[in-house]
């Protein structure tokens, strides 16, 4: 992952702050190049933290920066508006890490607190929670270079007002992380929380015991509020009923929150399943909006199952508008590998199914069109390499356009991956179905293929679709 411009701590800037005067007026009249929104979150972390003297998140850095806070050093007394003006854009962690998918940097909450053992540093930036998930933004910096980048414990040990996390239907969820340099690296990690009790305020105890390969002690202990992001959320109870090949289906709920769109469902499997490899047979959702657009997946969905009842909740990004219903196709995946042995040590096995590469050099003649089996084409319209990237510009046709967008690669000659330049792909707003997506420059001299796959262990339920009401 590229690197998100944490080079400067906003720690470093604000500690500068201390003893200047401050008038709250001068962050309101910033011209356009700062949005409301980043108004307000200076507003708010300036006004809570200045006094505590408390570290902050990242901020970027500029020369401007660097002359800022020389001048604050030799003791400049007040703030310009000039200076408030050029005051750069405080980041998220997790809105850096996880770009465009929410509103992550209007309702975290700073924490930063650190903690040093072993060399190693950590620091747990900021925290937000809603209905469905907790994440948290925190910074590893460590006093040799990093090259292991082992991180154990926060998820086994979690708990969550005095209670084990996974003991109250906590999930695990994710891990984002960023190199800033050779000793230093952001982070953010996700848990699913959809089947906690509805908990206004959630006072965590977590704790670390391997960081960048070094084991240590860092026990950390703060609290999250959800009261602001609820405020702010928008949940529907459907209670629609599904009848599966192989199971009942219940909606339960939908939510749309400034940081994620979820769907949670029950159910009941028809015959007990003795060892439940999925949760249950059509677990994986295509989800689209009242104009056809498809909402962005944002993992595969959690859940868990005894064999008979299972729960699950389906994930996707942070949607702009509400629409007036979701059109759902369930979907089967199966598997390319697995397999294994139980706790007890019985076999586990595991249906598997490959799907097949499909790949055309890149000659510079376009369009180049990629078959995607059943579910449609890529259609490649531009491979453009400049400023140390390559842009391919295409279009995604057919039934899950962005589902079949997220199969592009490009390899060359040896059949080697070229890197991606960011784990997203550009969506067109106005255009749903155009993407771009951007890799690692090519080199003219050599030769590459650019390819997708044809979806063949992908079963499309369009039989089952269904529509959820948002009334």
């Amino acid at each position: 992952m590229k690197n998100k411009d944490f080079d400067l701590e906003e720690k470093d800037i604000y500690k500068l702050f201390n003893g200047i005067k401050f008038e709250e007026s001068e962050i309101t009249d910033m011209k356009e190049e700062v949005s409301t929104v980043q108004k307000e979150r200076i507003k708010k972390n300036l006004n809570k933290k200045i006094k505590s003297k408390r570290n902050l998140k990242k901020l970027k850095y500029t020369p401007a920066v660097a002359a800022i806070g020389l001048a604050c050093l030799v003791g400049i007394g007040t703030i310009s508006p000039t200076f408030a003006e050029n005051i750069p854009v405080l980041n998220s962690i997790i809105q850096a890490l996880n770009d465009d998918k929410g509103e992550y940097d209007k309702y975290s909450q700073i924490i930063n607190s650190s903690i040093t053992d072993n060399g190693i540093t950590l620091t747990i930036n900021e925290v937000i929670a809603d209905e469905s998930k907790l994440m948290i933004g925190y910074t590893i910096k460590s006093d040799k270079k990093i090259t292991d980048l082992t991180i154990s414990g926060p998820g086994s040990s979690l708990q969550i007002n005095g209670e084990d996390f996974y003991g109250i239907g906590g999930r695990i969820g994710g891990r984002t992380e960023d190199r800033i340099d050779d000793y230093t690296y952001v982070v953010s990690e996700e848990w699913d929380i959809s089947l906690l009790k509805p908990w206004k305020k959630l006072d965590l105890d977590l704790k670390f015991n391997e960081v960048a390969g070094v084991k240590g002690k860092w026990d950390f202990a703060f609290s999250v509020s959800k009261e602001e992001i609820s405020r702010n959320s928008t949940i529907f109870t459907p209670n629609k009923k599904l009848d599966f090949p192989d199971s009942a289906v219940t909606v339960d709920k939908v939510v749309f929150s400034p940081i994620g769109t979820y769907i949670s469902l029950s159910g009941k499997h028809k015959e007990k399943k003795s060892t439940p490899h999925n949760i249950f047979d059509y677990d994986y959702w295509l989800a689209f909006d009242d104009k056809g657009t498809q909402l962005i997946p944002n993992g595969i969905g959690g859940g868990g199952s005894n064999g008979l009842d299972f729960n699950s909740q389906m994930s996707y990004t942070k949607v702009k508008d509400i629409p007036k219903y979701l059109t759902i196709i369930p979907c089967k995946i199966t598997p390319s590998g697995g397999g294994g042995v139980s706790d007890d040590g019985t076999p586990i096995t595991v249906e598997t199914k490959k799907s097949n590469e499909i790949s055309k050099p890149i000659d510079g003649v376009y369009p180049i069109e990629l078959p995607q089996g059943k579910l449609g084409k890529l259609i490649i319209k531009e491979i453009k390499t400049d400023n140390n990237k390559t842009t391919v510009t295409f279009t995604a046709e057919g039934k899950a356009p962005y589902l079949q967008a997220t199969s592009l690669y490009i390899k060359n000659d040896s059949g080697k991956m070229i890197d991606s330049k960011d784990d997203n792909i550009r969506r067109d707003e106005q255009k749903p179905n155009e993407f771009t997506m951007e890799f690692e420059a090519l080199d003219a001299n050599k030769k590459y293929h650019i390819g997708t796959n044809d979806f063949d262990n992908f079963e499309l339920r369009e039989d089952l679709k269904f529509k959820i009401d948002l009334n």
